[in-house]
């Protein structure tokens, strides 16, 4: 049985997200997320969330796509992009994670979790980011 988890924010969930979990359930048959508190998001990236954890894990969880949401909110112990690393270690083994999914845009930032379990990276969905959707103000 294959058991994949990401990590993300999942705010403002958009079809570029749906893309991403939609060709990830086709590689697993158990699909995780590891989803950031509030606190990590607006510590990382200086903002509040559109919407509050309690939401987007509802979101994560009404798609057809996601079996389970874990609150990604660990203690600071890496840096550059990756801040949190014991955490991921630490849902990996306790949920028998054999892949670790994450966008093109993180390619190369996850190589310390090799040594426990497959990491691959996903094309991103050109043209949509909850970035762009926010400077928008949709």
């Amino acid at each position: 049985m294959t058991r994949a988890i990401t990590f993300g924010t999942f705010d403002l969930l958009h079809y570029g997200h749906m893309r991403f979990l939609a060709r990830m359930r086709e590689m697993a048959d158990r699909v995780y997320v590891g989803l950031a508190s509030d606190e990590i998001i607006a510590r990382n990236k200086n903002r509040q969330p559109f919407y509050n954890y309690d939401i987007r894990r509802e979101m994560l969880l009404h798609t057809r796509y996601v079996d389970e949401v874990l609150c990604h909110s660990g203690p600071v112990d890496g840096s550059g992009r990756v801040l949190i690393i014991q955490q991921k270690l630490d849902f990996i083994r306790a949920h028998g994670i054999t892949l670790v999914v994450m966008g093109s845009d993180w390619e190369g930032e996850y190589g310390y979790i090799e040594p426990y379990c497959e990491v691959r990276y996903l094309p991103r969905t050109e043209g949509v980011s909850t970035s762009g959707i926010l400077e928008k103000k949709l």
